[in-house]
């Protein structure tokens, strides 16, 4: 299916939002994931397909990319890209990072970019006007992040989504713990650069979180400090 850029946007420091009108109709939960395809001349040996959660909510009707701009062929393809471009959605949205109704406390742990299906999630849930009873710690490497403003607000109005803000140190079990002290009893969404997921990941499941309370959601090409 081929994706019309609509328009782009800073979001902070190196993160930009890029949003597309599809084709087709696409359906798909807040949280999941999709593949799209940029061609361009030359590419990297990282190719010209990318896997990115849509960080748009299912009511907006968009794709929406929100990533950090780095030196890869593709994402300075994607950085030139103007209103009117055309990409390609290679596979439909999947994946099974998406709200579980639960009777236990609810915990989302977003390293930097991870926060998109995060961000999906909640805008969905503020737009249904479903309660926001959700813990979010949100670490990054600096003060200017995507989606602050917006956080802000939703936390602003329903104090029942309360926000961690972790600058510039690592996540784990003890920070998180130390911010959630209810944390090994909850429903746990990890998501962030595929080694911090990986290891914190492992970390909590030997502090005694049950296996079936993670959700774990890899952003494949970050390292563990790119957050």
């Amino acid at each position: 299916m081929a994706l019309t850029l609509i328009d782009s946007a800073h979001e902070a420091a190196d993160i930009w939002t890029f949003r597309f009108r599809n084709d087709e109709p696409l359906v798909w939960e807040a949280g999941q994931f999709v593949v799209v395809e940029v061609p361009h001349d030359s590419p990297d040996d990282e190719g010209t397909t990318r896997f990115f959660t849509n960080s748009a909510a299912p009511f907006e009707g968009v794709l929406q990319i929100t990533t950090r701009i780095t030196g890869s062929t593709f994402k300075q393809a994607l950085a030139r890209l103007e209103p009117g471009d055309r990409i390609e959605l290679k596979e439909y949205p999947e994946g099974d990072f998406t709200w579980e109704n639960t009777d236990v406390p609810v915990v989302f742990v977003a390293g930097g970019i991870g926060v998109t299906p995060f961000h999906s999630i909640l805008k969905q849930r503020v737009h249904d006007g479903d309660p926001l009873d959700v813990t979010l710690v949100y670490a990054s490497g600096s003060t200017d992040v995507a989606f602050a403003d917006e956080l802000e607000a939703w936390q602003e109005a329903d104090p029942a989504l309360s926000i961690h803000r972790v600058v510039g140190e690592p996540l784990t079990v003890d920070l998180l713990t130390g911010l959630v002290p209810g944390l090994l009893d909850s429903l746990v969404y990890l998501s962030g650069p595929e080694p911090m997921v990986e290891e914190l990941g492992e970390s909590l499941r030997q502090a005694g979180l049950p296996g079936p309370q993670l959700k774990e959601d890899f952003f494949p090409g970050y390292t563990a400090d790119s957050i």
